[in-house]
């Protein structure tokens, strides 16, 4: 859908608020997973949750990665990667250094001494990162040759899905002529989200369909079918068909999040919240980590010996609530000087940014 240049800009609020969700389910399962210890075998309200983070917010990214009527020649394309640098690279190396200072080791695990992967530990804004050079080469490429729009699509749906193929099926993985040492160096675990990027991407620039599809009662009620059963049968599922299971449970996620933000209107406390919270997700992504409460995985056996998964989501909710809180003072504290806005954020000015 072709949007003037005043469409283009402008914040989309639903938008906003999605990603206030996702960004405090982000701190819930880090709370969950790093504070109390709840695992994958460990009934848990989590590993739904998972469903509706990851791929939203690598979705929601390409969104705003498509941009409506920009040439994307060497010039721009340099500009791209340079201003993702500044804005998601540098941080995140600034905050990832100073936390593996803080923090030299979770529950007895030292952090760069046992395992490379730890590089990775932000793993997400690297990824990220990543991935607006991968789309960016693409474009460039695809400027170059002068590929038809259609041909543009389908280059990057190919590489999406072959992404996915590679670094997401561990039987396809597990036997690429890479040694672990650098897979590890390279994320490469990670790549597969690439594909979520491109599809949302690809949403952006068809954008109608894209409407259509929300539109259609039948479609949306048949994903939330599929999503609901394949999580009542989580765990056959999980075991004998892992790979449909994830795949299929990602993509009606991204279908139903979208579907209930758009449309749904949240009591007006929780709305403001997510709308503030939504439009400072890097900050807060990149700060919560300090404020993790480690020492609560000691005094929190009990939800893994007799699991209680309400008591421990509303535990889980509170601290997320309370941490996020903490990290959006430390951010606007940190923001309220230009010098250290630009040296920490890599950013010469407050801007809305809408890729994370």
């Amino acid at each position: 859908m072709m949007e003037n240049k005043k469409e283009v800009t402008k914040r989309i609020e639903y938008i906003d608020v999605l990603k206030g969700f996702l960004i405090l389910s982000v701190v819930m399962c880090h709370v969950g997973g790093f504070c109390m210890g709840i695992q994958e075998d460990i009934p848990s309200l989590h590993f739904i949750l998972f469903e509706f983070r990851n791929p939203p917010f690598f979705f929601v990214s390409g969104f705003f990665a498509y941009k409506v009527g920009r040439t994307w020649n060497l010039n721009y394309s340099c500009s791209v990667i340079k201003k993702k640098f500044c804005m998601i690279f540098w941080p995140t190396t600034v905050f990832l250094s100073v936390l593996l200072y803080v923090h030299p080791s979770f529950h007895g695990h030292t952090f760069l001494h046992d395992n490379i992967s730890d590089l990775w530990f932000h793993w997400f804004t690297y990824a990220l990162f990543l991935f607006f050079i991968f789309y960016t080469c693409i474009k460039y490429l695809s400027y170059k040759i002068k590929c038809h729009s259609t041909i543009e699509d389908c280059i990057l749906l190919g590489c999406g899905l072959l992404c996915y193929l590679l670094f997401s099926i561990s039987s396809v993985y597990d036997h690429l002529p890479i040694s672990t040492e650098w897979k590890d160096l390279f994320g490469l675990q990670y790549w597969g989200f690439f594909l979520f990027f491109v599809l949302g991407a690809l949403t952006k620039k068809h954008y109608t369909h894209f409407q259509n599809l929300l539109n259609n009662q039948v479609f949306i009620a048949l994903c939330l079918f599929v999503f609901f059963i394949l999580n009542i049968f989580w765990t056959p599922m999980m075991e004998r068909h892992f790979n449909i299971f994830r795949i299929t449970t990602y993509l009606t996620g991204i279908i139903l999040v979208i579907y209930f933000f758009k449309y749904y209107h949240l009591p007006a406390f929780l709305n403001h919240f997510f709308i503030y919270t939504g439009r400072k997700t890097l900050d807060i992504y990149l700060i919560h980590y300090f404020f993790l409460p480690l020492a609560l995985y000691y005094q929190t056996d009990f939800l893994r010996d007799t699991p209680l998964p309400i008591i421990e989501f509303f535990i889980t909710v509170f601290l997320s609530v309370l941490i996020i809180s903490m990290s959006l003072i430390i951010s606007l504290v940190i923001r309220m000087n230009s010098l250290f806005t630009f040296f920490i954020f890599g950013e010469k000015q407050q801007k809305p940014n809408n890729s994370l």
